[in-house]
């Protein structure tokens, strides 16, 4: 149980009868058109699906209310963890819960990435984040666990 802001917060990974309602936050909680997502590969419901079954999916519930979900990937080669998908509820924005999510995996520096004209690169920028490498059309953001 982790306590953000003061209010109780359970961070967990989903397990297989949380699946559903995980595909239901993201359906309700991403908007498709934003411009966030560059590869709709990332918000597959058989990838989703697949990340419970692996165990690389995170989720956040607050007074018996799915608050918050990421799907993650922890490489073996250097223990960094690849973020391909994350939602938190209009609710509990703008309270560090994404930080507190990515805590939770205990591993090297999370890196995500996205086309450099994506308008998620200021989210990134804004809330911590490193810019760690550009190829091509891509930006490549690093957030190092514990900061």
């Amino acid at each position: 149980m982790l306590n953000c802001r003061n209010n109780a917060l359970d961070i967990k990974l989903a397990v297989q009868s949380n699946t559903n309602e995980v595909l239901a936050f993201f359906d309700e909680n991403i908007d498709m058109d934003s411009g966030t997502i560059y590869n709709r590969e990332f918000v597959c419901p058989d990838g989703v699906k697949a990340a419970i079954r692996r165990n690389q999916m995170l989720i956040a519930i607050k007074d018996d209310n799915l608050v918050g979900a990421l799907r993650f990937y922890k490489k073996k080669t250097d223990n960094s963890v690849s973020l391909y998908q994350f939602a938190i509820c209009k609710t509990h924005r703008n309270r560090g819960l994404l930080k507190d999510m990515l805590s939770y995996i205990n591993a090297g520096p999370v890196r995500a990435t996205c086309p450099k004209h994506s308008s998620i690169n200021h989210y990134f920028s804004k809330t911590g984040w490193t810019l760690h490498e550009t190829k091509g059309e891509l930006n490549s953001w690093q957030f190092q666990n514990g900061n």
